[in-house]
């Protein structure tokens, strides 16, 4: 592998994009692992604080951006241990709120910022797979959400039920809303529970049909960036107005 090479692939983990990106991907790597040890766990609140924190300064990149992801992120720390201390639902419907909030705002953000980009580059590239990846994980709050104020909205093919009051039971229910969403995501059907009401299934249709008309319009308007011509080109073709040309130096 070539030095440049090496170089390109280092710049997919930079930039507010990249930063982003890569709190996503070891969030989602981490999944399997959230109901287990201490150790583990603290990871996991780790990649949650940096998709949070990431997210609010990608759509705002600056140090006011960085202190209120801070902020946020331990908002959400503390409802979680106080959801573990007492636990009520109510705790843990605000917890969930609160992901929903700021999932939405950043996905909308920076899904606006790809449809508004006039050229493909690293950084449209690595906004681009951050929404595909946040929808992902906007759907799987939203699911929390219905099982939560409607219970047995899903079910369980394999193990017990959940019981959101209890910390261990709703860790095992967050990995199987995150494996669903993703397979549903994806296309993949893969997952640990299935929609167990007529709402969960229109829920999960629509998660389907999101991804499909999210790949729809974005390859279609990165391919449509990248096959007409450099913004250069494009002012050479229409030259100014008579009268309007700048004067020669």
């Amino acid at each position: 592998m070539t030095p440049g090479r090496r170089s390109r692939l280092v710049d997919v983990a930079r930039g507010k994009f990249g930063f982003l990106l890569v709190a996503l991907i070891s969030l989602l790597m981490s999944t399997p692992v959230m109901s287990e040890g201490r150790l583990w766990r603290s990871l996991i609140i780790l990649f949650v604080a940096g998709v949070l924190v990431a997210g609010l300064y990608a759509v705002r990149p600056g140090r006011r951006s960085f202190l209120f992801g801070i902020i946020v992120a331990a908002v959400e720390f503390a409802i979680g241990r106080a959801a573990i201390v007492y636990p009520t639902s109510w705790l843990i419907l605000t917890q969930i709120t609160l992901w929903i909030i700021a999932l939405l705002y950043v996905t909308v953000a920076i899904l606006e910022w790809v449809l508004d980009s006039t050229e493909v580059s690293i950084e449209t590239l690595q906004a681009a797979f951050c929404v595909y990846l946040l929808l992902g994980l906007l759907w799987v709050y939203l699911y929390a959400l219905t099982d939560l104020t409607t219970p047995d909205s899903f079910r369980v093919l394999d193990g017990p039920a959940c019981n959101w009051l209890d910390e261990q039971s709703r860790r095992v229910e967050y990995m199987r809303l995150f494996v669903f969403s993703y397979a549903t995501l994806t296309g993949t059907g893969l997952g640990g529970i299935e929609p167990g009401n007529g709402f969960s299934n229109i829920l999960a249709s629509l998660e389907a049909m999101s991804a499909q008309v999210y790949l729809a319009v974005v390859v279609a308007r990165l391919v449509g960036m990248q096959a007409g011509p450099p913004p250069s080109a494009r002012r050479e073709d229409h030259p100014r107005p008579p009268g309007t040309e700048r004067p020669e130096p």
